[in-house]
C-alpha cells in the first residue's frame, strides 16, 4: 500500500488530504443527523421554551435557549434574535416618520386604518420569521455538505491531473532513453493509472454519501420546521398583544 501510494507521485498526497477531509464530513454528518430529536423530544422542548417566555418573558427565555444544544435551540435562537431585530426595526421606522411628518401612525387615524397597519407588519414579520427558520434549519442539517460535494468533484480532477503529469514523465522518459526499455516508462504510467484510480475511488463514495446525506438532511428539516414555525407563531402572538 504504500509502495503503491509513492508511485502515484506527489498528487498522492493532494488526494489523501481529500479523502480525510471527505471521511471527517460523513462523519461529522452522520452524528448531528443521528442526534436529531425525535418527535417527542422536539414537542417537550418547544413546551419548555414557550413555558420560559410565560414564565420569564423573552429575556428568560433566551437564556434558556442560549444554554441548551441541539437543532431546534439554534432555530429558536435564531428566532429570538430575529424577532428582536424586527421589533427594534419596526420601532426606528416609527420614530422616524414621526420626526418627518410629525404624525404617529399608530395613535392616529380610526380603527380599521390602525387594523390594516397592524396586520400588514404582522404579515411582514411573519415572512421574515419562516425566511429564518428556512435559512437556519438549512444551515444546521447540511453543514459542511458542500465540502463532501467538492471533495467529489475535485478528487477526478486530481486524478486527471495525475494521470497528465505521470504521461508527461514517461513521454520525457522515452524522449531520453527511447523506447527499447520498458522500465524506462513504466514509472510514468504507474503514477497516471494510480493517481486516476485513487481519484474516482475517492470521488464515487463521496458523491453517494452527498446525496444520501443531504436526502436525510432535508428529510430531517421538514420534521423539524414544524415546531419552529409553533415558536415563530408564539413570538407572533407577543407581537399582538404589545
Amino acid at each position: 500500500m504504500v509502495e503503491t501510494f509513492k508511485a502515484g507521485g506527489p498528487l498522492m498526497y493532494a488526494l489523501l488530504v481529500a479523502a480525510l477531509v471527505g471521511i471527517a464530513v460523513i462523519f461529522e454528518r452522520f452524528v448531528v443527523l443521528h442526534r436529531m430529536p425525535s418527535s417527542q423530544k422536539a414537542e417537550n422542548q418547544l413546551i419548555e421554551v414557550e413555558k420560559a417566555i410565560n414564565e420569564g418573558g423573552l429575556e428568560g427565555c433566551a437564556q434558556k435557549v442560549s444554554k441548551g444544544k441541539g437543532v431546534l435551540n439554534y432555530i429558536f435562537a435564531r428566532l429570538l434574535k430575529r424577532y428582536d431585530t424586527l421589533v427594534l426595526e419596526k420601532r426606528e421606522l416609527a420614530q422616524r416618520r414621526k420626526e418627518v411628518s410629525g404624525l404617529d401612525l399608530n395613535a392616529s387615524g380610526d380603527a380599521v386604518t390602525k387594523f390594516l397597519i397592524a396586520q400588514t407588519e404582522l404579515s411582514e414579520f411573519r415572512d421574515e420569521l419562516l425566511m429564518t427558520i428556512d435559512d437556519s434549519s438549512r444551515s444546521y442539517v447540511t453543514r459542511f455538505l458542500p465540502v463532501l460535494n467538492t471533495v467529489g468533484n475535485i478528487a477526478p480532477l486530481l486524478g486527471l491531473l495525475g494521470t497528465i503529469t505521470g504521461m508527461i514523465k514517461a513521454f520525457e522518459s522515452i524522449a531520453e532513453a527511447g523506447t527499447g526499455d520498458p522500465k524506462v516508462v513504466a514509472g510514468g504510467i504507474s503514477e497516471a493509472l494510480i493517481t486516476t484510480a485513487t481519484g474516482l475511488i475517492i470521488a464515487i463514495p463521496a458523491i453517494i454519501f452527498y446525496r444520501y446525506l443531504g436526502s436525510k438532511a432535508d428529510s430531517s428539516r421538514t420534521s423539524i420546521e414544524v415546531y419552529a414555525i409553533s415558536f415563530s407563531n408564539t413570538l407572533l402572538a407577543i407581537l399582538e398583544k404589545q
